[in-house]
């Protein structure tokens, strides 16, 4: 959680607490993007991009209680934006880039298991955001309907078509998920 002290110190223009926002928050902030986007070269962009704007609106932000899902509502934006924007490259100049980065689940391994991200990773991309921001980021459905512009049913919706969808899938890994009941 950010201290509100710090949020004030950065809409008065300190750097330093801008410097120590940055390493407070910039490395959940790039799994949640990871998680997202499943490029780990494309999430590194979209952090920078996040916290670019950050930086530039922060005295935009009415009262630093609303940082957390002010943050949340740029970087899901910048996520989904930037993910449209490389889905016009080629499929081949895609994967050839894709096969010259190491595997980005390397840098995640506390995110969950192979399986369970595979799962997740294979869900719709609002399926997939409002799964991400409510479980591993612990956002309110209300304050997850305000980020992603929707209503709160959607966001219930989502959820629980989520947990259906990763319940079957999970069912058919011979893995630690299997045999399991999970709704």
């Amino acid at each position: 959680m950010v201290d509100m002290n710090l949020i004030t110190r950065c809409k008065e223009g300190d750097m330093s607490a801008f410097e120590e926002l940055y390493e407070t928050c910039s490395t959940k902030a790039l799994r949640t993007i990871f998680s997202i986007v499943n490029r780990y070269d494309l999430a590194q962009d979209i952090l920078q991009e996040t916290f670019y704007e950050c930086f530039r609106d922060i005295n935009k932000l009415r009262t630093p209680e609303a940082f957390k899902g002010w943050f949340y509502k740029i970087l899901v934006r910048n996520s989904w934006r930037m993910l449209y924007n490389e889905k016009k490259f080629s499929h081949k100049q895609l994967e050839a880039y894709e096969r010259s980065i190491k595997d980005p689940h390397d840098y995640f391994e506390d995110i969950g298991s192979n399986d369970l991200i595979n799962a997740i990773n294979r869900l719709s991309l609002p399926m997939r955001t409002t799964v991400i921001l409510y479980y591993y980021n612990d956002l309110p459905i209300k304050e997850i309907a305000r980020i992603m512009g929707c209503f709160q049913g959607t966001v219930k919706s989502r959820l629980f078509n989520s947990r259906k969808v990763l319940a079957k899938e999970l069912k058919k890994q011979p893995s630690e998920f299997s045999g399991r009941e999970y709704i």
